[in-house]
C-alpha cells in the first residue's frame, strides 16, 4: 500500500525527528520562534524529516505547519498519524465506551470534547472549556451533545483541574488511557496508545531504518523519548523525563531546540 511512498521517504531522509509542541517546539506564547522555524527548514534540507508529536488534532496545526514546513504529525497522542500530508494510521474509539465515559463525566459535572479527522466539538460549553482552548490559543469548539453516536471519534478530552481524576477514570474505564497534559483537561485515548506507539507506527508502516530523534518536556513525552534512538529533554521539562534523556538542552524559551540540533549534528 505504501511501497512508493516508503521509497520516497527513505530515499529523501536519513533520519526522522519527532517534536512535542507546548514547552518544547513552541515558546511561552505557544508560538514558533523565528530561529526555530529556520532551523526546522534547514534540518529538512539536511535530510531529516520533522514530525510533530502532539495531543492536538492535526487539523489544529495548519498555521504552524505552514510556518515550520512540517507536514507530518503523530497527532491525538498517537491515534491519528499523517506523514507528508498522507494519513497512514487512524484509530477509532469504541462508541459504547465513550457513552460510559460521558456518564462518568456527567456525574462529576465535566464536559467532554470529541475529536475526529476534521475537527472537534464539545458536549457543552463551560468556563473550563473556554480556559482550556484559550490556554493553547485555539478556537472554541462547537457544541453537539450526540454527534459521537454517529461519527468516528479518534480522541477525547474531559475538562477538569484535578489531576486525581486520572485515577478515577482509569479505575472506572480501563479501556482508555488518560494524560493530564494541561491544567484544564485530560487527554483520553484507547488503552495502550501514546506518542511512543504512534512513533513506532510511523517507523513500521514506512519501513524506516534510519536514525530517530525525539524532543519533549511533559509527562506524555516519556513514551516519545523511549521510542527514539536519541532522546532530548528540555531544561524546563519534568525531572523524570530528564532522567531518561540522552541529552538535556536549554529551555524552550532559551533556544532549546536549536541548541539540541547543534548537539546532535543536525544543523
Amino acid at each position: 500500500m505504501y511501497t512508493s511512498f516508503m521509497t520516497t521517504i527513505k530515499n529523501t531522509y536519513h533520519a526522522i525527528a519527532f517534536f512535542d509542541l507546548d514547552g518544547t517546539l513552541l515558546n511561552a506564547q505557544s508560538q514558533l520562534d523565528d530561529d526555530v522555524s529556520q532551523a526546522l527548514h534547514q534540518i529538512r534540507r539536511n535530510g531529516v524529516l520533522p514530525v510533530i508529536a502532539t495531543g492536538r488534532g492535526h487539523f489544529e496545526l495548519e498555521t504552524l505547519m505552514a510556518q515550520s514546513g512540517i507536514n507530518s504529525a503523530v497527532a491525538m497522542n498517537g491515534q491519528f498519524i499523517i506523514v507528508e500530508g498522507k494519513t497512514i494510521h487512524r484509530e477509532a474509539m469504541p462508541t459504547d465506551a465513550i457513552v460510559r465515559l460521558k456518564e462518568l463525566a456527567a456525574a462529576k459535572d465535566q464536559a467532554l470534547a470529541f475529536y475526529d479527522k476534521d475537527h472537534y466539538w464539545v458536549s457543552e460549553m463551560t468556563p473550563l472549556v473556554q480556559s482550556a482552548y484559550g490556554y493553547t490559543d485555539a478556537p472554541l469548539p462547537v457544541v453537539h451533545d450526540t454527534r459521537h453516536l454517529t461519527h468516528e471519534v479518534n480522541m477525547l478530552l474531559t475538562f477538569t483541574t484535578q489531576a486525581s481524576d486520572v485515577a478515577y477514570y482509569r479505575q472506572h474505564l480501563p479501556e482508555f488511557d488518560y494524560f493530564k497534559n494541561t491544567p484544564f483537561s485530560i487527554d483520553i485515548v484507547n488503552a495502550g496508545v501514546n506518542k511512543g506507539t504512534g512513533i513506532q507506527k510511523v517507523i513500521d508502516l514506512l519501513g524506516f531504518t534510519g536514525e530517530t530523534y525525539g524532543f519533549g518536556d511533559g509527562s506524555n513525552d516519556l513514551a516519545l523519548l523511549k521510542a527514539v534512538d536519541h532522546a532530548t529533554a528540555m531544561a524546563n521539562g519534568l525531572p523524570e523525563l530528564k532522567a531518561i534523556a540522552d541529552f538535556v538542552t536549554t529551555a524552550n524559551t532559551d533556544h532549546g531546540i536549536v541548541t539540541a540540533f547543534k548537539h546532535w549534528g543536525l544543523l
